[in-house]
């Protein structure tokens, strides 16, 4: 039976995800292999941890079926995907039936396939098996959104053979007023000036809480920060997509005052010691000066929901800060290098009812005229 156990490294006291056979206590090699490889590509730890989960429990499903992991084919995916879907317990199922009696969401079960995918493309690569035939080429129909979807294909890309349907929710979006009233609600210059970097940058959690203060040093002259990928942060916080720098668009004054009084005012000297350079750090308590942990930044949206009523996570700032700038009609590839995505696909799938609603308008603007 295979488990997952996190080791730590001697060199780097890096905390990373291990596979382990519970009867020998020695790692499954073809797993640790491939998570060594991801960690070696500079995969989020979160990502990589993702992997090993989803693989041992595909793991498991290979022992109760008594499969070799190479022996794998389309057909034993698709079982495992069906067994898989239901929590293990019922071994296959109609389409019919299928959203009423899952035990997991779509999204978990192609977590899993990809990273089953990936597992296996390593492998192939490696030369250990013969290629799976996993994927197929496709062509997509254009990446323009509305009227203009459709006119021409594009270029062959890998698609999975297997995917479970996975309904499209949109996060939604905070209202100006709210996010004023969130900022009003903060106790100190610290958390009001994260709430207003979140709505002017649109950054993951992970970025804001791994901004150094080298990264903001150029927040008074020019306006903009860096967002950086380290993995050594104090508080394992890392950035997820591209290193880039965002340019405050809304709200700079007063952000940069509000930055000013935080370093000024707040800023502990404890922090100064401890050499860090982290700019998001710890004002009291035991823990002062230390790097503000992602624990802390969510029990900072817990109290303001109680002093506000609103409920708002740091996400949610990234959703409403996408869709203002669409809806002020910067270019959505513009959009996409701020939020730091690898593809436009992704900023076009996430915000296609915003890019729909924007060409309905420009083209009854046109044709008024």
């Amino acid at each position: 039976m295979a488990k997952v156990e996190w080791a730590i490294s001697p060199h780097t006291e890096e905390r990373f995800s291990c596979v382990f056979d519970y009867q020998t206590c020695l790692p499954i090699e073809p797993i640790q292999r491939f998570l060594n490889y991801c960690r070696k590509r500079q995969l989020a730890p979160n990502t990589v941890s993702t992997y090993a989960y989803r693989l041992v429990d595909f793991w498991r499903w290979l022992e109760s079926k008594s499969l070799n992991w190479y022996e794998v084919g389309l057909n034993e995916l698709a079982d495992f995907v069906n067994w898989y879907l239901l929590g293990g317990e019922v071994e296959a199922i109609s389409e019919n039936v299928r959203e009423i009696v899952a035990k997991r969401s779509p999204r978990t079960v192609n977590q899993a396939v990809t990273a089953i995918l990936e597992f296996y493309t390593y492998h192939t690569i490696e030369g250990r098996i013969e290629e799976k035939h996993f994927t197929k080429l496709t062509h997509g129909w254009g990446k323009r959104g509305g009227f203009l979807r459709g006119i021409a294909k594009s270029n062959p890309q890998k698609s999975k053979r297997i995917k479970i349907k996975e309904p499209k929710l949109f996060g939604g979006c905070l209202l100006d007023e709210e996010v004023a009233a969130l900022a009003n609600a903060c106790t100190t210059y610290r958390d009001r000036l994260i709430i207003m970097l979140l709505r002017s940058t649109g950054v993951r959690r992970g970025e804001l809480l791994g901004l150094h203060l080298e990264d903001v040093k150029d927040l008074d002259v020019s306006g903009r920060i860096r967002i950086v990928r380290r993995e050594d942060n104090p508080n394992r916080a890392m950035a997820k997509g591209r290193e880039r720098e965002i340019p405050i668009l809304f709200q700079r004054s007063a952000i940069q005052e509000t930055f000013h009084a935080y370093l000024l005012e707040e800023y502990p000297h404890r922090a100064e010691t401890l050499g860090h350079g982290m700019l998001f750090v710890n004002l009291s308590g035991k823990w002062v000066g230390q790097a503000m942990s992602l624990v802390r930044l969510n029990k900072l949206f817990d109290q303001l929901h109680k002093r506000t009523g609103i409920k708002a996570h740091p996400h949610l700032f990234r959703h409403t800060f996408a869709t203002r700038m669409l809806q002020d009609n910067y270019l959505d590839q513009y959009v996409q290098q701020l939020l730091g995505h690898r593809s436009i696909v992704t900023t076009k799938d996430i915000y296609s009812h915003v890019l729909d609603e924007m060409t309905l308008e420009q083209y009854l603007r046109e044709e008024e005229n």
